[in-house]
């Protein structure tokens, strides 16, 4: 697709990540890897309103970090979060310690590392 549509599509989802309902439909529906995808490789103002989507996914439920983790997210973020536009670095760096803070805690819980639900 071109890729001012991709801008489009995952803005909308950013809007409806701020959602429970739409979280969950993103979530339920596959649009995770599709998220992930347009953080690595999407345009500058694709991947600020992905990792915006991500941020609610992750934040509002353990089961959709798992997935947003086994996609291979961590290094895309980490990228991002050094050299995105002020929104996207905002974002990303939220999340890459959204992570280490849920990673952290179920250290300190005395579960194993491993991605919690």
């Amino acid at each position: 697709p071109a890729a001012g549509m991709v801008d489009k599509a995952v803005a909308v989802l950013a809007n409806l990540a701020t959602t429970q309902e739409g979280r969950f439909a993103i979530g339920e529906e596959g649009g995770i890897p599709a998220l992930v995808e347009v953080v690595e490789l999407g345009s500058q103002r694709g991947k600020e309103n992905a990792a915006a989507a991500l941020l609610q996914l992750c934040t509002n439920s353990n089961r959709f970090r798992s997935v947003v983790l086994q996609e291979g997210a961590i290094p895309p973020l980490v990228a991002l979060s050094q050299s995105g536009t002020p929104r996207a670095k905002e974002k990303a760096s939220a999340l890459l310690r959204h992570f280490r803070e849920q990673r952290h805690a179920a250290l300190g819980r005395g579960i194993p590392d491993r991605h919690i639900d």
